[in-house]
């Protein structure tokens, strides 16, 4: 079970050699620098306790991170042009003008099948949105099984998070 004690203790232990790994501890990493590497790592650590063959969320989050450590060398931590104009086509995108509904929409229509139908493929586009890899989920079972994993696996995630800062916290104030 990914909530389990073990998976947790598995979580912590790579979580900690990835931050070390990474030198997050380094007091020279720009704030920007220091919060890409913990989420690096955090991300690291639940595919590594999770396993990376396990679950479509977790192979997508292991390519991405690789990908992400490519480019980097790549650029060697200077930002390119195409990476910052990237992130402006998807602010744009996300703000995007609603369209105005058709005067033959199923509400108007008065069939509420429809509008259910409607509304789960909506909420099905918005959570294969979510979920890291869900949109090559067809299946809705799939994406449910999968979006279920990954909210344990993240919930497991957190808990070893917050642990960790308790215990930096305790060693700071005595």
């Amino acid at each position: 079970m990914q909530g389990s004690k073990q998976f947790k203790q598995a979580l912590l232990e790579s979580l900690l050699l990835d931050l070390q790994k990474r030198g997050v501890s380094l007091m020279d990493m720009r704030f920007h620098e220091r919060k890409r590497a913990i989420r690096l790592a955090a991300d690291a650590a639940l595919v590594n306790a999770r396993g990376a063959d396990a679950t479509s969320w977790s192979r997508t989050l292991q390519s991405a991170a690789g990908k992400l450590a490519h480019r980097r060398q790549i650029t060697r931590g200077a930002e390119s042009a195409s990476a910052s104009s990237k992130r402006i086509l998807m602010r744009r995108r996300c703000h995007r003008l609603r369209r105005p509904r058709k005067a033959g929409s199923a509400r108007a229509c008065g069939m509420p099948g429809v509008l259910a139908r409607a509304m789960v493929r909506k909420r099905t586009k918005v959570l294969k949105g979510i979920l890291p890899g869900g949109e090559r989920l067809d299946d809705e079972c799939t994406l449910l099984s999968e979006t279920l994993d990954y909210a344990v696996c993240l919930r497991a995630q957190v808990d070893v998070m917050q642990f960790l800062v308790r215990a930096l916290q305790a060693t700071q104030t005595s």
